[in-house]
C-alpha cells in the first residue's frame, strides 16, 4: 500500500494539482469574464479532464547510453557451498520480528477515503432531495420541459429537463417570461451535466482546490449564457434591475440553477458587454500551445530500449524498518542497502534497465509488520512485476569471527533458474572487480535463503563488503563509491543481458 501511494498515487496527485493550477491560472489571467462564454465553459470542462489525463500519458524517449553490442561470453566463476541464516549467523544478526510502528501511510489513505466518502454521501443526499421534489407537485409538460409549480425556497430553478417554478411569480408577466427564458437556456444547453461531472470529480479528487474554483466559475458562466439568452430582444438595464429585485444566497456547491444567486454583481457587469463586437481570438488560441507544453513538461517518461521490451530488474534493498540487519557502531546495514538501491534506480535508465525497488524508505518491504511478510512480499512483487532478474543487496558481517573483505555473490541451488543465476552472479562480480575487492567464488548456501529460493527468475544476493571491516565500511559509506558500485551493478546486469541475448 505504501509503495503504491508513494510511487504512483502521490506523484499523480501532485502532477494533477500542478496541471490544473496552470490551466486555471491561464483562465483567470486571460479568459475570465470575457464575452466568449461558451468557449470558457468548454475550456474549463476540458481543463478538468486534461488535469486527470496528462499525468497518465507516457512519452517514450531514447536513453542516454545505447546498448553495447557484441559482448563476449561470460566466464562462469567457481562455486562453493556454505551456510546461511536469514535472521542470524555469519551473514546477519538476530532481529526481533515483532510488529513495527503503525504505518502513517495507511492512516493518510483512510483519511482521504473518509473525506471522499463523506463528499459522496452529501452528493447523494442532495440528489435524493431533488429526486423527491417532483413527487410533491403536479407536473405540466411544456415541450421537452417538465414544469412544476411549487412554493419551494430558492425557486425558480432548473435541474436537467425539469423546471421548478415559484407560484408567487407570474409566468405571463414580462419579468416572469424573462426568468422562464433564463431557466430554459440552462435546460437546453444541459448545464446540469457540467455540474454533475465536476461534482463527481470533486468527490474523488477533493484535495484539489482548483476543481472547486472551476466549479464556481462554471456556474457563473452558465448564468452569463442564460442571461444573454433571456435579455436578447429586451432592455438590458431592465433585466439588470430585475436581477436586483430579489436575491438569495445559494449553497456553494448547489447542483441547481436558481435564478437569484450570489454572482449578481458579475452578471450585471457582463450584461453591459453583450454588444461588444467580435472578440479577439489570440487569448483563446494560446490554450493550444499551453496544453502541448504541459504534455511535454508533465507527462511521465520511460526510457526507450533497443529491444522489444524494457528489461526489468528487481533491486531488493535488504532488511529495513524494524529489521536493521547487521549493525556496527552507529551504522546499520539496512541504511547502506537502501542507499545503494536508490543509486541503482537513479542511474538505471541510462543502461536501458527498469529498476524496481522492493522498498524506497526505511521500512520493511511492502510496509508489512513482520520479516516473514516482508520476504513474501518481495518475492510476490518480483513475480507480479514480471521481472527478468532479482538482485538483493546486503552488507556482510562476520558475526564475531574474522571480518570478511570485499564483495561476494550468493545463489540458491534451489532456484529454478540456477544456471542463469550463476551467470548473473559471475557478471556482477566481474563488473565490481575494477572498483573493489571481490570474491571470485560463487556461494551456494546450504541454508534456505527465501528470496533467492522462491524467486521466479534468476536471482542473486550481493554482499557489498563487510560492515565490521573498517576498509570495507569506509568504502561503502562514501556516496561517490556508492554511485560507482551502482554503475558496476548495472553494467554487470547489462553484460548478462547481452550475453543471454547472444546465446553465450
Amino acid at each position: 500500500m505504501k509503495d503504491l501511494l508513494f510511487s504512483i498515487l502521490l506523484p499523480y496527485l501532485l502532477r494533477m494539482l500542478l496541471v490544473s493550477g496552470l490551466f486555471y491560472g491561464y483562465y483567470w489571467l486571460f479568459l475570465r469574464d470575457k464575452v466568449f462564454h461558451q468557449y470558457n465553459r468548454f475550456y474549463l470542462l476540458g481543463a478538468s479532464i486534461a488535469a486527470m489525463i496528462l499525468p497518465l500519458i507516457r512519452v517514450q524517449l531514447p536513453a542516454a547510453i545505447p546498448p553495447i553490442g557484441g559482448a563476449p561470453a561470460l566466464v562462469l566463476h567457481a562455486i562453493a557451498t556454505g551456510n546461511w541464516n536469514e535472521a542470524a549467523g555469519p551473514y546477519g544478526v538476530a532481529v526481533n520480528p515483532g510488529a513495527g510502528p503503525r504505518s502513517a501511510v495507511m492512516l493518510v489513505a483512510c483519511l482521504y477515503c473518509l473525506v471522499a466518502f463523506i463528499s459522496l454521501l452529501a452528493f447523494l443526499l442532495q440528489l435524493s432531495h431533488i429526486r423527491r421534489l417532483p413527487g410533491k407537485y403536479p407536473v405540466e409538460r411544456l415541450g421537452p420541459i417538465d414544469f412544476y409549480m411549487t412554493r419551494e425556497p430558492g425557486t425558480p430553478f432548473s435541474f436537467l429537463h425539469r423546471l421548478f417554478w415559484n407560484a408567487e411569480i407570474d409566468i405571463d408577466s414580462p419579468r416572469g417570461r424573462q426568468i422562464f427564458l433564463h431557466e430554459l437556456s440552462h435546460i437546453r444547453e444541459r448545464h446540469t451535466l457540467d455540474l454533475l461531472w465536476l461534482r463527481t470529480v470533486m468527490i474523488f479528487f477533493w484535495i484539489n482546490p482548483f476543481f472547486y474554483l472551476t466549479y464556481r466559475e462554471i456556474r457563473t458562466i452558465h448564468e452569463y449564457l442564460a442571461d444573454r439568452h433571456a435579455a436578447s430582444g429586451a432592455d438590458r438595464y431592465d433585466y439588470a434591475e430585475m436581477l436586483l429585485w430579489q436575491t438569495i444566497t445559494d449553497g456553494s456547491l448547489s447542483l441547481l440553477h436558481p435564478f437569484f444567486q450570489s454572482s449578481i454583481k458579475r452578471r450585471i457587469t457582463m450584461l453591459t458587454r453583450f454588444q461588444v463586437t467580435k472578440p479577439g481570438c489570440i487569448s483563446r488560441l494560446i490554450a493550444l500551445p499551453l496544453t502541448f507544453l504541459l504534455l511535454c513538461a508533465f507527462a511521465a517518461r520511460k526510457p526507450q530500449t533497443g529491444g522489444p521490451a524494457l528489461f526489468t530488474v528487481i533491486i531488493d534493498a535488504g532488511h529495513g524498518g524494524a529489521d536493521n540487519g547487521a549493525v556496527w557502531g552507529d551504522t546499520k546495514e539496512k541504511d547502506l542497502n537502501l542507499a545503494l538501491a536508490l543509486a541503482v534506480r537513479r542511474l538505471a535508465p541510462q543502461y536501458h534497465i527498469n529498476a524496481v525497488l522492493t522498498r524506497k524508505s526505511d521500512e520493511l518491504a511492502g510496509g508489512h509488520l513482520t520479516i516473514r511478510q516482508s520476504l513474501e512480499y518481495r518475492v510476490t512483487m518480483a513475480r507480479d512485476s514480471k521481472a527478468d532478474l532479482f538482485v538483493s543487496l546486503h552488507v556482510n558481517n562476520s558475526g564475531g569471527g574474522k571480518p570478511g573483505h570485499g564483495f561476494e555473490a550468493f545463489v540458491s541451488p534451489e532456484n529454478a533458474h540456477l544456471a542463469e543465476s550463476d551467470k548473473l552472479a559471475s557478471a556482477l562480480i566481474d563488473a565490481v572487480k575494477p572498483s573493489f575487492a571481490a570474491d571470485d567464488v560463487l556461494h551456494h548456501p546450504t541454508g534456505r535463503v527465501y528470496v533467492l529460493r522462491e524467486a521466479a527468475m534468476p536471482a542473486v544476493l550481493l554482499e557489498c563488503g563487510s560492515i565490521d571491516n573498517p576498509a570495507d565500511l569506509a568504502f561503502i559509506r562514501d556516496t561517490r563509491n556508492q554511485e560507482q558500485i551502482a554503475r558496476d551493478i548495472l553494467q554487470g546486469i547489462q553484460r548478462y543481458r547481452e550475453s543471454r541475448a547472444a546465446g553465450k
